[in-house]
């Protein structure tokens, strides 16, 4: 395809990393990515800012945010299947000699805190769900960041197995909570918007700003396979099938995990444990399946900052190879293909973020994102539709603008949520990527200061 003056990528790619990802291999990263620790230590923060069971609301609004966006980003894939996702996304929508070395520079930019951010997100919640006493917490996740990277220095196929067996464990993991629960669910669960308001430490004023935040957070992920683009078989087919089937199948998951829990715990304990799923299972199953269901948790928690690391490694990967962010983030190794200096970098920086709180780092991850990329991301792909209507497609977005429109109304949702701080903390870093860019562009002799991009740093 050739839509906006650069012809797409061919299949079999033209770097050095190897098509070794199928459409199974391909689900399972996304979906050990989005079902992580976050949705066992969000529940009852959800819970608790929307009063109770009407926090099904939540998941489901998520879920649809979550399908929405995801159609926008597997056409814009399929058009463009190259490593990096969003970030090649944004650079080829806004003109790559323009303001798509901006747009793109900002995604690099706050991918160096928001991947970082993500990462140790799931490395703290590994360590919280573990029983870690809270003084040693931050060195445990810190150290669990570092083992990480230490696996994932091998060959993508490798990884890719290795993604299936870690996916029969989050799938292990939601069986057993789920299948201990459903038998004492009623179908009154399902009636959230009947369900009675109970007093919350976060207030009924703006609940659902909060617990949508954290909903979309256990969402987040779907786009994983879109990094690893140029590892993926037949990526055109195969990575819209993959980011449609990971979001359904996650948010089954979450709902039926959600009314089990419920229809379990008393609402003022499911609102205030820190695990809640546990908890849950222990009360109708034992403490021995409760345990068993803790190390399930475990294993989900280690295999979704396991594929973080690996997709968010590939975006400044490409972006090395580019020439629009360090050259150093190229290198990959010559008989593994995979990039080294960028997994030790992202490694080595999640674990400093895990010695900021949790509560911290949550809300720090979706603040800084909502705008770059994925506002911008939407934005884009409408402006390609209206200039190259005629561009062939390989996978078009069902129902064309609607899941555009409805996805960019809850993000902008999200970000202007009173009470939240999310402009804040997104504007900053997008103030400072923008100044970082100016004085880059500057010194470089590059777009706006000279008369093309320069290529190489």
């Amino acid at each position: 395809m050739k839509a906006d003056g650069v012809a797409s990528p061919v299949p079999g790619g033209h770097s050095g990393l190897k098509r070794e990802i199928g459409l199974w291999q391909g689900t399972a990263l996304n979906v050990i990515d989005m079902v992580g620790v976050g949705p066992f230590v969000t529940l009852p923060l959800i819970l608790a800012a929307m009063g109770g069971q009407r926090a099904l609301g939540a998941w489901l609004l998520g879920a649809l945010l979550a399908i929405c966006d995801g159609l926008v980003t597997a056409e814009l894939s399929a058009s463009l299947p190259e490593a990096g996702g969003s970030y090649a996304f944004l650079r080829e929508a806004y003109g790559r000699d323009r303001w798509g070395r901006l747009v793109s520079f900002l995604f690099l930019f706050q991918i160096v805190f928001s991947a970082p951010l993500s990462i140790a997100s799931g490395a703290l919640g590994f360590a919280r769900y573990a029983g870690v006493p809270e003084k040693g917490e931050s060195w445990v996740a810190a150290l669990f960041c570092l083992a990480v990277v230490g696996l994932l220095l091998r060959r993508i196929g490798t990884i890719g197995r290795f993604s299936v067996v870690l996916w029969v464990g989050v799938l292990a993991t939601m069986a057993l909570v789920i299948g201990v629960g459903l038998p004492h669910v009623s179908l009154s669960a399902f009636r959230f918007w009947d369900a009675p308001l109970h007093p919350s430490p976060a207030g009924l004023g703006g609940g659902l700003g909060v617990a949508l935040a954290f909903a979309v957070y256990d969402y987040l992920g779907y786009y994983n396979i879109c990094y690893v683009a140029e590892e993926v078989i037949e990526p055109t087919k195969t990575i819209p099938r993959v980011i449609v089937v990971s979001i359904v199948l996650v948010a089954v998951l979450y709902v039926l995990m959600n009314v089990s829990v419920v229809s379990i715990l008393p609402m003022e304990r499911a609102m205030t444990s820190r695990s809640a799923v546990a908890d849950a299972v222990e009360a109708v199953a034992g403490l021995g399946v409760a345990r068993l269901a803790t190390g399930l948790i475990l294993l989900t928690a280690f295999g979704s900052v396991f594929s973080l690391t690996l997709g968010y490694s590939r975006v400044l990967y490409a972006a090395g190879r580019d020439g629009n962010f360090f050259r150093v983030f190229a290198r990959l190794n010559p008989t593994g293909g995979y990039p080294t200096v960028a997994l030790a970098a992202l490694g080595g920086a999640a674990a400093l973020f895990c010695f900021l709180p949790l509560s911290v780092v949550l809300k720090a991850i979706l603040s800084i994102r909502a705008l770059v990329p994925f506002v911008a991301q939407i934005a884009g792909a409408l402006v390609l539709r209206r200039r190259f209507p005629g561009a062939a497609r390989p996978f078009r977005m069902w129902l064309y603008p609607l899941p555009a429109l409805v996805a960019l109304g809850l993000w902008l949702y999200i970000l202007f949520s009173p009470g939240k701080g999310f402009q804040a903390m997104g504007l900053a870093v997008l103030a400072a990527g923008t100044i970082a860019f100016v004085l880059r562009s500057r010194l470089r002799g590059e777009w706006p200061f000279g008369p093309r991009p320069a290529i190489g740093v």
